[in-house]
């Protein structure tokens, strides 16, 4: 019985073996997602308020929104750095 290769049913539960294209599309993946929430909390923070006869424009409020982010999307930018950069030709 040769040892190498995993049973059937294990190799059907466990995820394949990640290729550096497979790490970069989820790092992008995760990255896109932090921004999409980031622009979600400006949308939120300040242009609903801005609009919305019922809700006024709170300064801190404001504030606390653009912080929070600015925070989200520096944290999308550094997901992004882990993405190895290859200098290919385009061709």
């Amino acid at each position: 019985m040769d040892n190498t290769k995993p049973h059937p049913i294990l190799r059907a539960l466990l995820p394949p073996v990640q290729t550096p294209k497979h790490r970069e599309d989820r790092l992008k993946a995760i990255a896109s997602a932090l921004q999409t929430i980031a622009l979600a909390v400006v949308g939120v923070g300040l242009i609903t308020p801005l609009f919305s006869p019922a809700a006024r424009l709170v300064p801190h409020t404001a504030a606390l929104a653009l912080v929070v982010a600015l925070g989200i999307e520096t944290l999308s930018l550094l997901f992004l750095l882990y993405i190895p950069y290859t200098s290919k030709e385009e061709g």
